[in-house]
């Protein structure tokens, strides 16, 4: 009994705590690049998921799979972690409410999601279906603060169903196969990022398709002609450079007004 009592003061110590515990960043600068959906806006049975495990312990872990501007995404997820294994406090991937967190906005301890690297984090829980607003890498993290992930202890299992705004979900599946994007950043301040691919023998027409995605980058960013106002389809943007390192091509870019 005495036993139980000192881990439930510990316990209760624990969760006090968090009220006094900063995330180690502020996102309120991020803006929102997706529109949460309800859970049956997507039907998954058609669409061959990514499976992914989330570690507890690290912090966004990108999940590899480059969500295009449109995209209707189903996240569904399940298993279980601690941000205090010691204390025997775990949880699925909804977490909960008294625990401490990085992004304030989000249940402690849940799974939670951003759209690229300065994308605004949302929560994924058990699961969530979102229409993206956006390009960029999807990544994954437990809503812990970073700063103290080291103590973490479980895993995640997700599964990620993609499909595009205007294919089919095989036809969609199939282009993603032939277009494998590894990484993806742009910075709205200086208007500038990068883009790269994995290229095998058709390295040209990868690299064409990369050019191609670059102005449909752009022209999701409401870039315009400067002498009109009509907006132009493929974009306005110029290649600052390019390299090839271990199979991966990186296109460097900027959006021009």
């Amino acid at each position: 009994m005495m036993i139980g009592k000192i881990l439930f003061i510990a316990l209760s110590t624990s969760v006090l705590s968090a009220c006094f515990i900063t995330p180690s960043r502020d996102y309120s600068e991020h803006q929102p690049n997706v529109k949460l959906l309800k859970s049956d806006a997507l039907d998954i049975d058609r669409i061959k998921p990514v499976r992914m495990t989330v570690m507890s312990n690290k912090i966004w872990q990108s999940t590899g799979v480059f969500i295009e501007n449109g995209d209707l995404v189903t996240i569904s997820a399940n298993g279980s972690w601690s941000p205090a294994p010691g204390l025997m406090a775990w949880s699925g991937p909804e977490g909960n409410a008294l625990w401490s967190a990085e992004v304030t906005s989000i249940t402690g301890g849940a799974l939670m999601a951003r759209l690229g690297h300065d994308g605004h984090p949302f929560e994924i829980g058990l699961t969530q279906t979102f229409r993206a607003q956006d390009y960029g890498m999807l990544y994954f993290a437990m809503n812990d603060p970073f700063r103290f992930l080291f103590d973490n202890s479980g895993q995640i299992e997700s599964e990620i169903y993609v499909q595009g705004a205007e294919n089919t979900p095989d036809s969609h599946n199939n282009q993603r196969t032939s277009l494998q994007i590894v990484s993806y950043s742009y910075d709205e301040k200086t208007q500038q990022g990068y883009i790269a691919a994995s290229i095998d023998q058709q390295a040209f027409q990868i690299r064409q398709r990369l050019i191609n995605k670059i102005g449909e980058i752009a022209s999701s960013k409401n870039i315009a002609i400067k002498a009109g106002s009509e907006p132009l389809n493929d974009g306005v943007y110029e290649l600052l450079g390019e390299s090839s390192t271990d199979g991966i091509l990186t296109l460097k870019f900027r959006t021009l007004w």
